[in-house]
């Protein structure tokens, strides 16, 4: 896989697809946890993100 096909898969799980079908498509047998430990980056990111939005929320 090339690094622009990595990027794909960071941007649909940074979306919000399901991590279940972006395993799905990458191949991954072993449940999810491959995925997750290779796109934990960007759940990472997404946690900062939905913290912001839940701040964001809390303070309207």
């Amino acid at each position: 896989m090339n690094i622009f096909q990595f990027m794909v898969y960071d941007i649909l799980i940074y979306k919000g697809a399901n991590i279940h079908s972006v395993s799905k498509r990458l191949g991954h047998s072993d449940d999810i946890q491959t995925t997750l430990d290779h796109y934990s980056h960007v759940l990472k990111e997404m946690e900062e993100r939905d913290e912001k939005i839940a701040i964001n929320v809390y303070s309207s």
